[in-house]
């Protein structure tokens, strides 16, 4: 059986669509930045393959945290601080460290772990990278990441608001 990828494309945009709803209500209420990048990817693959070992709530959060943390210590052991770093400046050959070394820490914690998880590679470059730099924001996306998880574990999976999960959908 075939699905109007019209219909599809309108269940899985509602269904994120909520969740980053809930998580900028929650940004706008507490003027902290609760909707991160890379959580978007994250939904997503709730919403496409909500049945996916890659997507269990143990690997979203441990993948997410453990990039969080590599990006964290990568960032403040290579970079240390933000700022314009000019083209072939020692600065910005930091930021491309950080980032591979980022990247290795996550690939190896998530694989020690079996938490792998494909969109803490975002976390990990967003982190790496100096956009997130300091513990309270750190600690803001582990309470984001909660949060998604929760509302999907207790509203996306059991309400039939929308078509999930998706065992039937025939050629997309």
């Amino acid at each position: 059986m075939d699905v109007d990828r019209e219909t599809f494309g309108l269940d899985v945009g509602s269904y994120i669509g909520f969740h980053l709803v809930v998580l900028g209500l929650v940004s706008w209420v507490t003027g902290q930045p609760f909707l991160i990048p890379s959580l978007g990817p994250s939904v997503f693959l709730l919403a496409t393959l909500p049945d996916s070992r890659m997507n269990y709530p143990e690997r979203i959060i441990g993948g997410e945290c453990i990039g969080a943390l590599s990006g964290y210590a990568a960032f403040h052991l290579l970079v240390g601080s933000v700022g314009a770093t000019p083209p072939l400046s020692f600065e910005a050959f930091r930021q491309v460290l950080s980032a591979f070394t980022a990247t290795v820490l996550t690939t190896v914690g998530t694989y020690a772990t079996n938490t792998q998880h494909p969109p803490a590679y975002a976390t990990t470059l967003i982190v790496s990278l100096g956009i997130l730099t300091r513990p309270p924001q750190i600690l803001i996306f582990g309470v984001a990441l909660l949060a998604m998880v929760a509302v999907h574990e207790g509203v996306g999976k059991r309400l039939p608001i929308w078509n999930l999960p998706y065992e039937n959908r025939g050629n997309i």
